[in-house]
């Protein structure tokens, strides 16, 4: 890598950083592009060349944290049974999400079907996996019926949305049921969402 990309590299990084301290400080509709730079040692307009606005930056760094967090976790899933191994998967996630609120939440408000379809149609993502997709191809034989991919892929969307429902539920004070409550129904939905 040149010393030109390496530059334009951590430029970027410095100010997804940033973005990230901002959102948790001020809350992401409240913190303004203004506010992400003056913590950088970059130019306003620099912002601009590797964003959009703040919405675009906000969807890259939504997909980048699940996205780094499902390589992550999918490391720690070593069970051969392929819809186990996906429960495990889930579960990993609900623990990670219940232990980092902030994380959970700038991911839970902005995660929709909406952003994958736009993923999907975004040349900025073609060469990398997306959390989905990435998904998908791990847990291929999940599935007991022919699916194309795109019926896979909103499958397995439903699945996380429906796994975000139970963080959602789980972090409330006044929740009735505890999370290994509702961890143990969360495993039988999904075996029904998947045909098992």
């Amino acid at each position: 890598m040149s010393y030109l990309d390496e530059k334009k590299k951590d430029n970027k990084l410095q100010v997804i950083q940033s973005a990230v301290k901002m959102f948790e400080k001020k809350g992401v509709d409240k913190t303004t592009i203004r506010d992400i730079m003056s913590n950088t040692d970059l130019g306003l307009g620099t912002f601009y060349s590797y964003f959009k606005d703040k919405e675009d930056l906000k969807e890259q760094i939504v997909l980048k944290k699940l996205t780094d967090l499902v390589v992550e976790i999918e490391k720690k899933c070593t069970q051969e049974d392929h819809v186990e191994r996906f429960i495990s998967f889930l579960d990993y996630i609900i623990d990670y999400y219940i232990a980092n609120p902030f994380e959970f939440e700038l991911v839970a408000s902005n995660l929709n079907w909406a952003l994958y379809a736009k993923v999907e149609n975004d040349k900025r993502f073609s060469e990398t996996d997306t959390a989905l997709k990435y998904i998908l191809k791990k847990y291929s034989q999940l599935f007991s019926k022919e699916y194309s991919d795109s019926q896979k892929l909103y499958i397995l969307s439903l699945t996380i949305e429906t796994v975000i429902s139970t963080c959602k539920l789980a972090i409330r004070k006044d929740s009735i049921l505890s999370i290994d409550e509702m961890k143990s129904v969360l495993v039988e939905v999904i075996k029904q969402i998947l045909n098992r």
